[in-house]
């Protein structure tokens, strides 16, 4: 038996890649940047906005935006290390939001003249994944000491 997704992400018109995690691979104690590709598959113009549980952790660049018919975008998320200490995988996550914008609206705009919840809102969780070590090449020369 399958489930209705929740009404949120019904409403949700915005294609999303990848649409259900976020994984950050590599070295948890530096910087890790993943991306988020977005795609306004609806028919009118959309202001986003994408919001984080930390902000201390996480960067994301652009945060905000309009996205034409058909427009796509690549948000950059960046991992900071912070105070020692190391990220739990499904502890946090990402809420994308949008409206309609009107012709000519900016984003601060869009969302400042909005009333109610945003039209589509979806939910990612975040995990984390060391790198896989890539084997030698056959061919490399091992060091002497």
């Amino acid at each position: 038996m399958k489930f209705a997704a929740r009404a949120s992400e019904r409403n949700f018109l915005l294609r999303i890649e990848p649409r259900d995690k976020l994984t950050f691979t590599g070295d948890v104690m530096g910087e890790i940047h993943a991306t988020i590709k977005l795609t306004n598959k609806s028919d009118s113009r959309q202001a986003f906005k994408v919001k984080c549980t930390r902000n201390d952790l996480f960067r994301i660049r652009p945060a905000v935006g309009i996205l034409d018919y058909g427009e796509t975008i690549y948000i950059d998320v960046t991992y900071k290390y912070i105070n020692n200490q190391i990220p739990e995988s499904n502890r946090h996550h990402f809420g994308i939001y949008h409206i309609p914008a009107p012709e000519g609206a900016t984003c601060v705009g869009a969302w400042a003249e909005h009333y109610g919840p945003p039209q589509g809102e979806l939910r990612m969780k975040v995990f984390f994944q060391k790198e896989k070590e890539s084997p030698p090449a056959d061919n490399a020369e091992t060091p002497k000491f």
